[in-house]
């Protein structure tokens, strides 16, 4: 059985994944027999080096103590393949190809319906199932994805010459499907739901008309604008969405008469003890920031006309819903007149908002809105690769390491997905210690620490970030060519959301995602994910409220144990 050597570092030690003796001395150059395989140490200053002809190793330095060098079975590494992407033929047929190759699943593919649909992953919570994978790639490398063909034209779609000269300046020429769908009736003032998968377009398809009717509506009524009264505002779960829409916003700023303003959390206090006072057709804001901020009396809602909330499904979640309501219903929203003088709402989201008249029935006529989708919402990317690999939580580390060398390596943008906060603390440690350089991202931090951080990897300071479900929302990741859920995600929505960081408009179609199944949960869930792609159907109860869900299955738990307790 063929060995190769690799050494990972936590800290100021080394973990050992499989117990052996080796036979090490610094003091020598000669070639060493070492459990019968020929090896050469060189040694240099503060360096280890493991070198052989036919293995892959890793080289890394550091100074404080002597590595422990752990055999890894060679065979199963190859076959595994952390180190090379599988790469699929622009001929290929096969849109699933598994470790086991009986379980391939080709294009146009029926399976008998009175029988059991064969999935790779069926028996990935037994621990014989390790390092077995999979890997899903609907269409190949010349797949355009329906929604961003070039079927339709800006002119059809009511912008005015001004605002498509400015959308032409920053090489936008063509509409996506959902900004062709969407922006006419925007236009017109209705309440509007946009609801397309991630890197579509979405923000230009709200943000273009909002900008044109806020402008008609200055000259039309020669409106003169009070201090820190909008007539628009966009509302955004997280920072740096805000400031990712803000920037694009002021395309707009510089050459026509159009004020924006964004505002987000970390700062509230120092605005409302020393506020200032400007004008604002358009708020870009966090929910937080603006609730308090408006209750304090700084910024006025009197001449609001039109209100966004981008990421709508996050926005009604249970942890945010309540505050939202609250500080909506405020507005007078427009119900089936679409040329009532009131405030237009737009709901923009990646997934189709559930429980939407339980949320806000009590503030609009649900009925009044206009459901816009495209024909890929809740879909498995197409166009990107996803692949499935079967690991033990102890492996966990050392296949992320070995992973993310190779993508630092080939400077490759990547984005690597944790669930808790310490969890990615501890990734972007761990892969700075051993020479890969990373930051990270996630709720906890404080304001001063977090800022910026996101702007380091969009502008290519570094092209490792890791991250909790933070980044994962509405950001505008073009340059990401690379997805690892190093923790996979215990929800469907999750899963859509941090795949739609890659593959996004006008990114190419060379997106991958690589994603570590350890947990029986983890399985569960890729039994869904494998049996959509496997029989063309959409993703199975993808529910944006991810509160809601964790308090019911809360309640399903105690509700089982009282009844195990009076059985």
């Amino acid at each position: 059985m063929a060995l190769h050597a690799r050494s990972i570092r936590f800290g100021l030690q080394r973990i050992c994944l499989a117990p052996v003796t080796f036979q090490y001395n610094t003091h020598s150059a000669a070639s060493r027999l070492v459990s019968g395989f020929n090896y050469v140490f060189k040694c240099t200053p503060n360096s280890r080096y493991l070198s052989s002809k036919d293995e892959k190793v890793i080289d890394l330095s550091y100074s404080d103590i002597d590595p422990v060098y752990v055999p890894i079975n060679k065979e199963i590494v190859d076959k595994q393949d952390l180190h090379e992407e599988d790469q699929h033929s622009i001929n290929s047929a096969i849109v699933i190809k598994c470790k086991r190759k009986h379980l391939n699943h080709e294009r146009n593919q029926k399976y008998d319906q009175f029988k059991e649909i064969p999935l790779a992953s069926k028996g990935w919570k037994n621990k014989k199932a390790k390092d077995d994978y999979f890997t899903i790639h609907i269409y190949n490398d010349d797949y355009l994805p329906q929604s961003r063909k070039s079927l339709y034209e800006f002119k059809d779609t009511g912008l005015s010459q001004p605002i498509l000269n400015i959308l032409k300046q920053h090489g936008i020429t063509i509409p996506s499907q959902i900004q062709a769908l969407g922006i006419p009736p925007i236009l017109r003032g209705a309440n509007t739901l946009l609801a397309a998968e991630t890197g579509c377009g979405k923000t230009l398809a709200y943000l273009a008309p909002i900008i044109q009717q806020v402008l008609a509506y200055k000259e039309k009524v020669k409106f003169k604008n009070q201090f820190n009264s909008p007539l628009a505002l966009v509302i955004v779960p997280g920072r740096e969405l805000a400031d990712q829409i803000g920037e694009i916003a002021n395309w707009f700023t510089e050459d026509l008469p159009l004020n924006v303003k964004v505002i987000t959390g970390g700062h509230t206090k120092r605005q409302i003890v020393n506020p200032v006072f400007e004008e604002n057709d358009i708020i870009i804001a966090t929910l937080g920031a603006l609730s308090k901020l408006t209750n304090t009396g700084i910024y006025s809602m009197r001449y609001v006309r039109h209100v966004v909330l981008d990421e709508a499904d996050t926005l009604m979640d249970d942890s945010f819903n309540e505050l939202m309501t609250h500080f909506l219903s405020r507005f007078q929203f427009k119900s089936h007149n679409e040329s009532a003088n009131l405030t237009q709402l737009l709901l923009v989201s990646a997934t189709m908002p559930t429980s939407l008249s339980d949320i806000l029935g009590d503030i609009i006529d649900i009925d009044s809105l206009n459901k816009i989708k495209t024909d890929k919402l809740h879909a498995i990317l197409p166009h990107v690769q996803q692949r499935f690999i079967k690991t033990n939580l102890g492996e966990k580390p050392s296949n992320l390491l070995l992973h993310a060398k190779k993508l630092s390596k080939s400077n490759t943008p990547t984005i690597i997905f944790c669930n808790k906060s310490t969890t990615c603390d501890w990734a972007t440690m761990f892969l700075n210690e051993n020479g890969i350089k990373a930051v990270n991202l996630h709720g906890d931090m404080p304001y001063e620490i977090r800022l910026g951080k996101f702007k380091k990897y969009q502008d290519g300071e570094v092209d490792i970030l890791v991250s909790t479900d933070v980044g994962s929302r509405g950001l505008n990741t073009i340059r990401t060519k690379h997805i690892i859920n190093y923790d996979f995600p215990s929800y469907i929505a999750d899963y859509i959301h941090r795949c739609g960081r890659t593959g996004r408009l006008n990114a190419g179609t060379d997106g991958k995602v690589t994603n570590y199944i350890s947990t029986n949960n983890d399985s569960e869930l890729v039994q869904k994910i494998e049996l959509a792609a496997r029989t063309m159907k959409s993703l199975p109860n993808v529910n944006g409220n991810i509160t809601k869900i964790r308090r019911f299955y809360i309640l399903n738990q105690l509700e089982n144990k009282a009844a195990k307790k009076l059985d």
